[in-house]
């Protein structure tokens, strides 16, 4: 179609070269039709390319659902091992939380996705409800996260539209009056031709004046469309957002006033495309002073807008957080549900809990009680019965309801808690710390973060491992005490048998365990807590299993 309008107008052009009229109308009408041409092209093949990210994200999802492994990204820019939990929960690691629950598609929203699972959200509840709006809308979920993830704009995830701010659009003074000027002398000098009244030669005179400046400032206008070109993926990625935005918000919403703002911008930016078009160039400048009008639209625009930019981009990054918790609600509404935090009770009401990462065929649920009385769940049980995965399900169901993200249970009422857990310590010989001196800092680091305000929830995975066993159970039994009467709760699951002595000198300690079964020289779990103590161990079991030992 360009082509056939191309050879069509250029032929009509020739043909009419001597007769000015329709010499001129066949070059105007020649260029709206190319343009149309253009545009059309432009069009469906950005169409195209939603429709196949569409269906890229549709099975992305269908396989998360199915297996429960994540090709999102993990975040792990984010990872940092002195967090109070993260490490331990593997949120940043390869298909670990963030991956699980990662729908956005710019780089802001990614970080506050990061940052309200790593600090929780100061209205969990009004999360809650955010996320409930939209968890049934999942075509226009899917939509929304297209816009910003199609690949001709992954340019666009990395910038920030708030920095287009701090870039300077100022103007000369005197430009206001040629931009008025200029199209008067261009048009009065061909008027005059036409009929005779001056020369050829003076008028083309006044029309190379008319081109003289811009010509003077081309340098400095070709780099604010270079810069305008830069951050255009962006604000078409944000006006797409927007405009589905508005299709599901009330009429008191201010997302029109932002869609109409930017609809401003993308006008100013295709204007400024159509100067980078040499045939076009030359006529638009010469006839409408087209680089100085849109400067002189540029400046005004940013003038008016610069100060918004940062809190209307914060805006659409808190939508693609909601998406994240709607799209993760959607996937397990059989087996997810908000969690209720008190602010009066400080009781612990946790029934069938389960793990997000793995899949509810294969995912056995438990349940945690624990009353304002109680402390401390001292949990024992052989190698590989379920400890360890268990403090995690909770831990990372207790991070989501402070997020404001559905949990992973049947019922979920938590009082208001601060998560700390201490399961994964690594010696570090950059620093000369050895594996116990690393174990040290990581319970002192606990103990500093015990506050008064808000309450602490500790997760402990055998402590104190780095030293022998008499320092050990004499040591973990003095911290544990000590973390009661600071006030903490949490469990601590262990395989020293003794810590479950603490239940008989304090009723703040409560004894559970997992277990397991040999049975015809074959080991099986049941994954499902019990109250006592363990004592059925499988070391020994497994070493043989495997030729180890005789």
């Amino acid at each position: 179609m360009r082509l056939i309008v191309f050879l069509t107008f250029t032929t009509l052009a020739i043909l009419f070269w001597k007769n000015n009229t329709y010499f001129i109308l066949s070059i105007f009408i020649g260029i709206a039709s190319f343009l149309l041409t253009v545009n059309f092209w432009v069009n469906f093949n950005l169409a195209k390319e939603k429709i196949e990210q569409k269906i890229k994200l549709i099975s992305a999802e269908i396989e998360l659902i199915r297996t429960n492994i994540s090709i999102f990204d993990a975040g792990k820019e984010f990872s940092n091992p002195k967090h109070a939990f993260s490490n331990d929960l593997d949120f940043f690691a390869d298909r670990g939380i963030f991956s699980f629950l990662n729908k956005t598609s710019s780089f802001l929203g990614k970080h506050k996705l990061a940052e309200i699972l790593l600090n929780g959200s100061e209205n969990p509840s009004l999360i809650n409800k955010e996320i409930e709006y939209f968890h049934d809308k999942t075509d226009w979920m899917f939509d929304f996260r297209v816009a910003g993830s199609i690949s001709s704009r992954e340019k666009a995830y990395s910038k920030l539209i708030s920095n287009f701010s701090k870039i300077s659009f100022k103007n000369p003074s005197w430009m206001k009056f040629l931009v008025i000027l200029i199209p008067v002398i261009s048009f009065s000098a061909l008027t005059l031709d036409y009929f005779n009244l001056i020369s050829s030669t003076f008028s083309g005179i006044l029309l190379i004046a008319c081109l003289v400046p811009t010509g003077f400032l081309v340098k400095e206008t070709n780099l604010w469309a270079s810069t305008i070109s830069e951050y255009e993926p962006k604000v078409n990625s944000i006006l797409d957002q927007l405009i589905l935005l508005n299709e599901i918000s009330d009429e008191k919403s201010d997302f029109s006033h932002i869609e109409n703002e930017f609809k401003r911008w993308k006008t100013i930016a295709k204007r400024f495309d159509l100067r980078l078009n040499l045939v076009l160039s030359i006529p638009i400048n010469l006839f409408f002073a087209w680089d100085f009008h849109q400067r002189l639209v540029l400046e005004k625009w940013t003038k008016s807008n610069s100060t918004k930019l940062a809190e209307w981009e914060n805006k659409l990054a808190t939508i693609e957080v909601y998406i994240s918790g709607a799209t993760t609600r959607f996937n397990s509404l059989n087996r997810s549900i908000y969690a209720e935090i008190s602010k009066s009770s400080k009781d612990f009401i946790c029934s069938k809990i389960s793990h997000p990462l793995i899949i509810e065929k294969k995912c056995v649920t438990n349940d945690f009680i624990l009353n304002e009385s109680e402390n401390f769940y001292i949990l024992t049980g052989p190698n590989m019965a379920g400890k360890s995965t268990f403090l995690r399900s909770l831990g990372i169901n207790i991070v989501f309801a402070n997020a404001g993200f559905p949990v992973f249970s049947e019922a979920f009422q938590i009082p208001e808690i601060t998560l700390f857990s201490s399961m994964r310590t690594a010696d570090d010989l950059s620093n000369e710390s050895s594996y116990f001196h690393a174990e040290l800092t990581r319970l002192k680091q606990l103990k500093d973060c015990i506050k008064d305000e808000k309450q602490l929830f500790v997760l402990l995975d055998e402590i104190l491992k780095g030293t022998n066993s008499k320092d050990k159970e004499e040591g973990s039994k003095k911290f544990l005490k000590k973390l009661k009467n600071l006030g903490a709760k949490g469990i601590i699951a262990t395989h020293d048998i003794s810590l479950c002595e603490l239940c008989n000198e304090e009723s703040a300690f409560t004894n559970f365990y997992f277990d397991s079964t040999i049975n015809n020289d074959e080991l099986s779990f049941d994954y499902t807590i019990k109250k006592g103590i363990c004592q059925n161990m499988n070391a020994s079991f497994l070493l043989k299993k495997m030729r180890l030992i005789d």
